[in-house]
């Protein structure tokens, strides 16, 4: 093939993608057009679902900070969404990231293959009568984890920014006040 030709189907190539990315991204939409938060919305949703988002409120910041060892003031919510996640002044060993999940289709089976994938160390344990798992990270402020077969799969990490702090007592003592609120 001749260079001259090569550039030409090149272009052609080019113009075809281009007119098929276009025509292939637009289309109609019926209605009419409204600025964002302009509409109505469903007032009544709270009656509905009254437990909508409030995963993250199971234990207060006052349980989260002295949990962790650290002052109530010194702790704030950094996130809520499919995970809850705090960060809280440790009085010994600094920052401390506090994560909190729970995924009502999951398993402690789907989260123990996660952990193993993830070469943490598994141990097995009974929290609150619960079966359970505990993980330790692979970093060197010995972060960690427990998960718990409750309602799908509920868990905690705790995650030192820094030495000194017992990661996997704290994620136990977390998980069994979470299992004590839902007995």
């Amino acid at each position: 093939m001749t260079r001259r030709k090569l550039t030409g189907s090149i272009a052609v190539m080019s113009a075809l993608t281009v007119v098929a990315g276009l025509t292939g991204c637009s289309r109609s939409v019926d209605g009419t057009a409204m600025k964002e938060g302009a509409g109505t919305s469903d007032q009544h949703s709270a009656d509905q679902y009254p437990n909508l988002l409030k995963e993250c409120d199971v234990l207060t910041n006052d349980v989260l900070a002295k949990t962790v060892g650290a002052d109530p003031l010194d702790i704030q919510s950094t996130f809520v969404g499919a995970v809850c996640r705090w960060q809280a002044l440790n009085q010994t060993s600094g920052l401390i990231d506090i994560t909190r999940f729970w995924y009502e289709r999951g398993s402690l089976d789907e989260e123990t293959q996660v952990a193993k994938h993830l070469n943490y160390k598994i141990e097995n344990k009974s929290i609150a009568g619960v079966k359970s798992i505990i993980m330790h990270g692979n970093d060197p402020n010995g972060s960690c984890g427990v998960a718990s077969d409750a309602a799908g799969v509920v868990g905690w990490w705790v995650n030192p920014q820094g030495p000194g702090a017992d990661a996997c007592g704290m994620a136990s003592k977390l998980m069994d006040l979470t299992l004590a609120t839902n007995s």
